[in-house]
């Protein structure tokens, strides 16, 4: 047993394998009742010692058997609106010394799914490794965390995008709390995956997260080219009321939260992966990040991001094909013959000629690496920026997934023995260790110095080094810069 002392109150953890852990410690207000939409408020102080042996509950979330697989929610997670909390993970004496760099974890999940306390994301191999304390987060999702109401009730509700808000809740408690647990609040990395790293790149260009993190890791998300304004926002709220049936806000309060999410499906199938994604609703986001962070927004904050080769790859396999002709007929529609010539010189790129595989690097290539690369260029002119691409192929699903979406986390987090990566990753495959530990040690470079260190150049828009990882990892000047040249600037 250990115990920490915090100006909220005494929290008491375990200490197994030389890693500390307090689990479930709230960071904000519970956002029950009329607090439901709003954003966080600060956490009420305690008496005697908090229980940070159990994981607090997760957000509220679809238990629908695909989601479910993808996210690694299981049936024995208690599920609650009650959800902001987070762990904290340390070195057994991390009393002792000089306070160690903090790595602060965003989980991914479409910002529909997912949560902090997923085994995969226990920060023990951090901080045993590598001597970090690492802080992983529960955040408000789907409707909870993103419904815009402030065109439809009000003032009290012009706050929007209340899932960042909660993230900057959880930065600020690691800025006030973090040093009882050894922890450096001076040298913080906000790092996420998919929707993590959406979330991290709107951080980048919000106000009220200046100063809350002094360097950032993006891994498959970043921005929409073309983010949701307001007045889109405002549409979508209204087609959740309608969905739900109601039309004041009394009633909305009053629904069980199980409805809410529930009616989150019309929503996904309306607009697909991006049915929940931040807005720039001109109080919390006050300008598309691309353009806060090209003003700089972010500054001299030194910035680790990439993608995966085959990113679309998972949400064809695990979703369907379905949904992938929905989207290629989307773009066929909005862009006509250009769809077309991307596809032909996709397609042209391809050893194997695949004409489907051709349409998955596109769409892979238009949700998330395009938009890493646009960051990354606008980032590169105020710190240092490090790319990389992830390129080892899975052999689940008779090799169909390839380096998809999601399949770099195991290797991040150097935890290849875990249930879901051995999901992704298609069974037990001890060679690829070294590789894990190769990104494990690269990502634990960057956290403590800023830099990842293996003679990793910087990123900028002339050569565009690129560290490509694979069983044999390499830099790469401008990988598929052949097809990254279609894609105009926004």
């Amino acid at each position: 047993m250990t115990v920490v002392r915090t100006s909220l109150g005494a929290i008491r953890g375990d200490v197994k394998h030389g890693v500390a852990a307090w689990r479930g410690i709230p960071y904000a207000r519970p956002p029950l009742g009329e607090l439901r939409f709003l954003p966080p408020g600060p956490v009420a102080p305690w008496t005697g010692e908090h229980d940070g042996t159990r994981y607090g509950p997760v957000a509220m979330q679809s238990r629908e058997q695909r989601s479910a697989m993808m996210s690694g929610i299981t049936d024995k997670m208690q599920m609650s609106e009650d959800c902001l909390s987070l762990n904290v993970f340390a070195p057994a004496d991390h009393a002792s010394g000089p306070p160690r760099p903090v790595l602060v974890w965003i989980h991914g999940g479409a910002f529909v799914m997912g949560a902090g306390s997923l085994p995969l994301y226990h920060g023990g191999t951090f901080a045993a490794r590598h001597g970090l304390v690492v802080v992983t987060v529960n955040y408000r999702l789907g409707h909870l965390g993103l419904l815009y109401l402030g065109e439809l009730f009000g003032e009290r509700y012009a706050h929007g995008n209340v899932a960042l808000l909660d993230q900057i809740a959880a930065l600020t408690w690691v800025r006030d709390h973090v040093a009882a647990f050894g922890g450096d609040p001076g040298a913080v990395t906000v790092m996420g995956e998919s929707a993590g790293a959406f979330s991290v790149a709107h951080l980048l260009a919000m106000p009220a997260a200046r100063g809350l993190f002094q360097r950032a890791i993006l891994q498959s998300g970043a921005t929409a080219l073309i983010p949701p304004a307001r007045a889109d926002a405002t549409a979508s709220a209204r087609a959740a009321l309608a969905e739900l049936g109601v039309a004041d806000l009394p009633s909305l309060l009053a629904l069980p939260a199980e409805r809410i999410v529930a009616a989150q499906a019309a929503a996904s199938q309306a607009r697909g992966l991006a049915a929940f994604s931040p807005c720039v609703d001109g109080v919390t986001v006050p300008k598309p990040p691309l353009q806060a962070v090209r003003a700089g927004s972010a500054a001299g904050v030194p910035v680790l991001l990439g993608s995966n080769r085959d990113e679309w790859a998972l949400f064809d396999t695990f979703l369907g094909a379905q949904l992938t002709q929905t989207v290629v007929a989307q773009l066929r529609g909005r862009f006509g013959g250009l769809a077309e010539l991307a596809h032909a010189r996709y397609l042209e790129a391809r050893a194997d000629r695949s004409s489907e595989r051709a349409w998955i690097d596109i769409l892979g290539d238009l949700a998330f690496r395009i938009p890493m690369i646009r960051l990354a260029e606008e980032q590169s002119r105020h710190a240092p920026v490090y790319m990389y691409r992830f390129d080892l192929a899975s052999k689940a699903f008779d090799g169909k997934l390839g380096a998809a979406h999601a399949l770099e986390l195991p290797f991040v987090w150097n935890r290849l023995d875990n249930p879901l990566s051995q999901l992704l990753l298609g069974g037990a495959d001890p060679s690829a260790q070294s590789l894990a530990l190769e990104m494990h040690d690269a990502w634990a470079s960057f956290v403590r110095t800023g830099d990842p260190g293996g003679g990793w150049p910087r990123y900028d828009d002339v050569r565009r080094a690129t560290r490509i990882f694979d069983r044999t990892s390499s830099i790469a000047d401008d990988p598929d810069g052949l097809t990254r040249v279609i894609w105009p600037r926004v």
